[in-house]
């Protein structure tokens, strides 16, 4: 069997016996995107991107501050508002964002369809399978030569989730899966502006399109990731690890238990995480710091290019700005980026007194399943003394988790900040805690409406 034969397969025909402990997992990430995507509803991205599609009609679907929408364009929209604050979470052998795009699909097919939250749940597992297959074979050459993998492998793997919510054959998934790689795309360059977010919102819509269109009859090549012209080929060549191997595994533990689902502590690129854990681990008073050296993977250095931002957007892809504003502010939230935040006189001037350095034990060049970032910040005082940390695995990350009461914390404030409230907000905590036994998503959708 083709790689796409292969996976297409194990889409349509794996059983819905998942482990408690996966299913739990994807209901937090359920939760962890409606807060993130409450939060984001009224960023200019958000508004924008709304604004544009609306024009084209209504539908039967929620959309993140809006009128309900047709499934595609609510889709689109949802996933830019899950990822306007790049709060959302993250799949690490796809280094890409993977709830803000199959959380926003699954949710608008599901009102569509009628499904179940169980549905979307076994669903989401199998979407996110695809991705984190996608990204062993592909990465890190594929990111390293500037793809933004949420959109890039987010299309296709939107489209196997949305395939298996739909009951499509492992033929009409395969079609599915080819649809979503003619539209993918999205490259880094879009790091630090609007369009960055709307390549969730675009995953999102791609991938439930590409799976109605299978679903119709629509037909496409039966192998787009192999051979000449291929996925593989076009997109991270020959150094990459290569499909054969990334699904050699297929058939035991699902990618959701085996990598896990990095939730996100601060609402920042994840390259910014390990370094700010660092920092704040030395407990330090701002006015003591005379200068800071930071060292992290060539591929963070790539992605953290903004040394002075210019706007909200981009201080989120500082690195310098980050670790300035945590010193003053502890652990970052969306209150550390706003355009009075990043304006601040003494955190501007510690982003002269701050560099990023390319760590050479991180090379760009490893594989992903080499790749265990490390964030090393190095501190200077005015006594004369140097201070160290280094962190390697950053709160919110799978082997240190955020706790229940954490969650519902983060829930709590990215609601208030997208003006849900009070009473729709206990609403929907009392609905998300039993996501999974919910026969459709009418009753949450119908709590997250109540602005």
């Amino acid at each position: 069997m083709s790689s796409t034969a292969r996976l297409a397969a194990w889409c349509a025909e794996v059983p819905n016996t998942w482990p408690e402990a996966a299913r739990e997992a994807v209901r937090c990430a359920f939760v962890d995107t409606l807060a993130t995507m409450l939060a984001g509803r009224q960023e200019e991205c958000t508004a924008t991107a709304r604004a544009a599609v609306s024009r084209w009609g209504s539908g039967p679907c929620f959309t993140a501050g809006g009128t309900r929408l047709a499934a595609p364009w609510a889709a689109l929209v949802n996933g830019t508002a899950a990822h306007a604050l790049d709060y959302d979470d993250v799949c690490e052998p796809a280094l890409s964002h993977p709830s803000a795009a199959l959380v926003p699909a699954l949710l608008a097919l599901a009102e569509e369809t009628g499904a179940s939250m169980a549905a979307c749940v076994d669903a989401y597992i199998v979407g996110y399978e695809v991705m984190a297959r996608l990204g062993q074979a592909m990465n890190q050459v594929h990111y390293q030569r500037g793809w933004h993998t949420t959109l890039s492998l987010g299309s296709p793997a939107v489209a196997a989730a949305c395939a298996r919510l739909l009951g499509l054959d492992a033929t009409k998934t395969a079609m599915a899966i080819s649809l979503g790689t003619s539209m993918a795309g999205g490259s880094k360059r879009q790091f630090g502006t609007m369009a960055k977010p709307l390549h969730a919102g675009l995953a999102a819509k791609n991938g439930l399109v590409a799976a109605q269109l299978a679903a119709a009859g629509l037909e496409a090549i039966a192998e787009p990731l192999d051979g000449t012209w291929g996925y593989q080929e076009m997109m991270a060549g020959d150094k990459a690890p290569g499909l054969d191997a990334a699904l050699a595994g297929l058939g035991g533990d699902c990618a959701v238990l085996r990598h896990g689902i990095w939730a996100k502590f601060y609402p920042c690129c994840a390259s910014t995480h390990r370094p700010v854990d660092a920092l704040l681990s030395l407990q330090l008073v701002p006015g003591d710091v005379v200068r800071m050296e930071t060292l992290v993977s060539e591929i963070a250095v790539a992605n953290l290019r903004y040394r002075v931002p210019g706007s909200v957007a981009e201080a989120r892809f500082s690195l310098p700005y980050c670790l300035a504003a945590a010193l003053h502010d502890g652990p970052l939230t969306p209150t550390s980026f706003t355009p009075a935040a990043i304006a601040r006189p003494a955190v501007l001037d510690l982003l002269g007194r701050t560099e990023m350095l390319p760590d050479p034990a991180q090379p760009a060049s490893r594989a992903i399943s080499d790749a265990v970032e490390t964030g090393i910040v190095r501190v200077f005082l005015r006594d004369g003394t140097l201070r160290e940390a280094s962190a390697i695995t950053p709160h919110g990350h799978p082997r240190e988790p955020l706790t229940a009461a954490e969650l519902d914390s983060k829930f709590l404030a990215c609601a208030a900040a997208g003006g849900l409230p009070a009473g729709a907000t206990e609403e929907a905590i009392a609905l998300l805690a039993r996501f999974n036994s919910l026969d459709s998503s009418v009753a949450l959708m119908r709590a997250l409406e109540a602005f």
